[in-house]
Formats: structure tokens, sequence, C-alpha cells
């Protein structure tokens, strides 16, 4: 398998921090078309609409749980890839891992169209649940419409990420993900707005320029994996092959899949509590905190990603003591750069919550956001690390175990006790509490309890 790096030698600190670089800058570079998405809808100008920009983001607040669900598929499908590749590599057998590769495609694509489907067919009844502003709601459909569909297309790209991930790249799978942000990003002011020959869209040119950047990143990424690297092989294929490497990378990837799909759960719940107990701009300003978030937790997100390959390989190869040098290496990045960020947000917590909207009562709702959960979000990083780098062990039950404490568990018990009591403050304060409580058993349990071998690729 060409571009294969080895991980099962040398510094493991150095194999993160070379893997870290390139993931951060396309991690950055990812969740800044949501940012700028985000910034240009809660700027959007009318007179004849003057809450426009408010309705915006509340109805980017109501769409996300959806389009989060369908993102947590592909990357829990990743996952099964990554392990099934990294782990048959670690195993020394490059043909099974292009076998593998070739078969994750093809069951993602499957799966993601299944789902796709189910969610556009229930759009109109999901957003109902939400009791938003008839406005706010009818411009949420309009962004899912284009939204929802796009997903299949970020399987492919997504997949072919996580086929170059499993072999130890850092530099191609990022530049796959960098592509597609830095044409959305580039798209967003002419679609959005109606820049030069383009029509006005507002909130449907948002996900049009989305859909674009991704298809570009998935033919990118074919090219990627078939032709550059040829780390896919169709040659052969039967179905019975094709049902013995899913089989395989469903074991871990259909857990993965659902103990991803449970955060957009626990943030639907979440989303429901503001909406249904708060007012409108409440839940304009719980989005622009959430999007807020995407600056501490970027790097935490590609750490996870570089994760999985090494203890994949590792685990493969039967190096336990390497393995957990690993996590303690990441937990320890995740702690410092929490840390950090934590800081920074603080301290300009009024500029950053200013690039959304200039309305002063959002703002001020958005605020205590900045000085109240970041510093937790270090703990929020042990549980989605934890869950990566044992689902390329072939280990996913212990993620799911994971998420479900800290998101259908904590995170909602607390957000609606904070809610009830305590309006948008006591929903960050609960955001906070879910966080440190569900890290903390994370890194514990996974530290002293789980086993550090690889199951069988």
């Amino acid at each position: 398998m060409a571009g294969k790096v080895d991980l099962t030698e040398g510094s493991i600190t150095r194999h993160v921090l070379r893997m870290l670089g390139p993931f951060s800058v396309a991690v950055l570079a990812l969740m800044s078309s949501g940012i700028i998405d985000t910034i240009y809808l809660g700027n959007l100008k009318d007179e004849a609409r003057p809450d426009l920009g408010v309705w915006a983001l509340a109805a980017v607040g109501l769409a996300f749980p959806l389009t989060f669900l369908g993102n947590s598929a592909n990357i829990g499908l990743g996952a099964g890839t990554v392990s099934a590749v990294s782990r048959a590599l670690g195993q020394d057998d490059p043909e099974k891992a292009r076998r593998h590769a070739a078969s994750a495609i093809i069951f993602a694509l499957t799966i993601m169209t299944i789902l796709i489907s189910i969610l556009m067919m229930g759009i109109s009844s999901l957003l109902k649940v939400f009791e938003a502003e008839p406005e706010v709601t009818h411009m949420a459909k309009q962004y899912l419409m284009i939204s929802l569909p796009a997903l299949i297309i970020v399987s492919i790209s997504m997949m072919c990420n996580n086929i170059l991930r499993a072999g130890g790249e850092a530099i191609l799978p990022s530049a796959i993900m960098i592509l597609g942000a830095i044409l959305n990003i580039i798209l967003d002011p002419f679609l959005i707005f109606g820049w030069g020959p383009f029509p006005r869209m507002e909130i449907q040119g948002a996900a049009l320029a989305t859909l674009a950047g991704n298809s570009i990143a998935a033919i990118f990424g074919l090219y990627m994996v078939g032709i550059h690297r040829k780390a896919i092989s169709f040659v052969g294929m039967t179905l019975g092959t094709f049902r013995r490497a899913v089989k395989i990378i469903g074991s871990v990837g259909v857990p993965a899949m659902f103990t991803n799909i449970i955060v957009p759960i626990g943030t639907a719940v979440a989303v429901y509590f503001v909406s249904t107990k708060l007012s409108t701009k409440d839940l304009a300003a719980f989005t622009l905190a959430s999007r807020a978030e995407m600056l501490s937790v970027g790097l935490l997100y590609a750490l996870s990603a570089c994760i999985g390959a090494i203890t994949g390989q590792n685990g493969g190869a039967g190096l336990t003591t390497r393995v957990r040098a690993t996590f303690i290496t990441c937990y320890k990045i995740s702690f410092f750069w929490s840390t950090f960020m934590a800081v920074i947000l603080a301290i300009f917590a009024s500029s950053i919550a200013g690039w959304f909207t200039d309305d002063p009562e959002l703002i001020a709702k958005a605020l205590p956001y900045f000085y109240i959960v970041p510093v937790t979000v270090f703990a929020y990083g042990f549980v989605f690390v934890s869950a990566a780098g044992l689902n390329a062990l072939g280990r996913p039950k212990y993620g799911l175990v994971y998420t479900i404490i800290r998101s259908l568990i904590l995170y909602t018990s607390f957000i609606y006790i904070g809610v009830t009591t305590a309006g948008l403050l006591g929903a960050f304060i609960g955001v906070a509490a879910a966080n440190v409580i569900s890290g903390f058993i994370a890194i514990g349990w996974t530290m002293f309890k789980v086993p550090m071998t690889a199951k069988k690729s």
C-alpha cells in the first residue's frame, strides 16, 4: 500500500505531532467554513425582515442536530474503516487492507443513502417538535433540503480520508478536507448575499456552498486513494468477499456510528429544551455559543483523528505498551490545548460574539458561555479521544458507553435542570458539568480497566 507509514516504531509523541499538524489545519479549515457560514447568516440584513439575522442563527440551531447526526454517522463509519485498514496493515497484509478500503466506500454510501432518505422524509415532522417560530422552521427546512443530501457525498470524501489516515498519512487526507472547506468559504458570500451573477439565496446559499465544496473534495479523494496511492482494490471483489469485509468494518463502524449519533441526539434534546422553554433569541445565542465552541474543540477533533491509526497499527502488532503511551500523550495534549484556548476565549469573548451578530441582547445572552464551558472542554476531549483510540483497537463498546453517559445521561439531564432553574446560563453550566464528569469517567476506565490489545482485523 503506497504511502504507508510504520507507526509501530519510533517516538509516539513524534508520530502524534507529525499527524496532528496537518490534521489541525484541515479541521480548522473545515470548522472555519461552518463558523463563517454562521457569521454571514447572523449578519443578514433586510428592512422588511428586521429579525432576519436572529432567525437565520436560530434556523441553523434547529437544523444542526440533523446535519450533525449525518456527519456523526459518517465519522462512525470512518472509525470502522480506520480500524479495519490499520489493523490489516499492522498485521502486514496490504492486500487485505485494500479490499477493506474498497468495501468501506461502498458500505458507507449504502448506509448513508438509507439514513439520509429516512431523514428527508421526516424533516417537517422533526422540525415541528422544536415548536419554533414559523419563519425559523421554514428557513431550517430550506437549509436541510440541500445540506442533508450533501452528506451522502461527504461519505465518499470521509472514507477516502480515513483510508489514507489508516496508513499513517497526514498531508493527503488533510488536503481532501482543506479543499472542500476552502471552496465552501469562497462560495459562501456569492451564494448567501448574491454577489456577482448569483442570486441572493441566504440560508440555502450556505447549504449549496457546502454541497459544492464537498463534491469537489469527494472527486479529489477518490483520485488520491484509487489512482495516486492505489489504496483501494475492487479487483476480484465478490459478494462473499464484500460481506466478509463489511462484517469486519461494521463490527467497529456500526457501533461507532451509533456512538457518534448519540451526540447529535443529545444536542437535539438540548435544542428542544432551549427552543420550547426559552425565547428565539436564547436559541440564537445557544447556536452562537455552539459555533464558538468549534474554536476550542478543533484541535481535539484532529487529535481523535490521529490516535486511531497509531493505536490500530500498534495494537494490531501486539505492542500494548505503545498503545497505552499513545493514550497518555493524547490526554496531555488535550489538557494543555484546552486550557490555552479557555484563556483566549475568555479574553476575547465580546469580540468573538460580535463576529456573529451586532445585536447587543444576543451578545449578552451568549457571553456567559465563554467563561463557563471552555475551561471544561479538555474533559470532553478525553471522551472522544478515548473512543477513537479504542475504536481502532476493535473495541467500540467502550466509546459507546462513554458517549451515552456524557450525551444522553449527563448532558441532557443537566441542561434540562439548568434551563428550568436558570435559563440559558443554567444550560451553559449544565454543559460544563457534563463535560467534567464524563471526561474523568472516560480517562479512568480507559487507563485502568480496558485491555490495550487489538482484536484481529
